[in-house]
C-alpha cells in the first residue's frame, strides 16, 4: 500500500465507522473497524491504481467529508474545529465504494 493513501484511508474508514456505528459491543466495533479500513483500502487502490493517481490525488485532494456528511445528517456544526481535522482527508468516491463492499454479503 503506498503511504500516500494512508491518510485517505484512515480517514475514509474513520467516516465510514462513524457514520454507520456497529450495533453491539466492543467486538463487533472492533470488527466493523477492521472491515472498514479493509473496504476502504480496497476502493482506494481501485480508485488509485498508479502512482501517478495518488500523486493527483496529493495535488488536487481527497475533497472531504461535508457533502457525505450532508447526505446522511451528519450535524455540520459538529464538525468545525481542529479535532475534526481528518474529515478534510476523507475521499467521497473512496468512501461510495467501500459502502458498496461492505453492503455486498458475500464481499464484507
Amino acid at each position: 500500500m503506498s503511504a500516500d493513501l494512508s491518510p485517505v484511508i484512515a480517514a475514509t474508514a474513520q467516516w465510514l465507522v462513524r457514520a454507520y456505528p456497529a450495533a453491539g459491543g466492543a467486538l463487533s466495533t472492533a470488527l466493523a473497524e477492521t472491515q472498514a479500513r479493509q473496504a476502504a483500502t480496497v476502493a482506494a487502490r481501485l480508485l488509485h491504481p498508479t502512482p501517478v493517481d495518488v500523486a493527483l490525488l496529493g495535488i488536487v485532494g481527497p475533497g472531504g467529508s461535508a457533502r457525505l456528511d450532508r447526505l446522511v445528517g451528519a450535524d455540520a456544526g459538529a464538525t468545525d474545529g481542529a479535532e475534526h481535522g481528518w474529515r478534510t482527508w476523507v475521499d467521497e468516491t473512496v468512501a461510495s465504494w467501500a459502502a458498496c463492499l461492505l453492503a455486498d454479503p458475500a464481499l464484507a
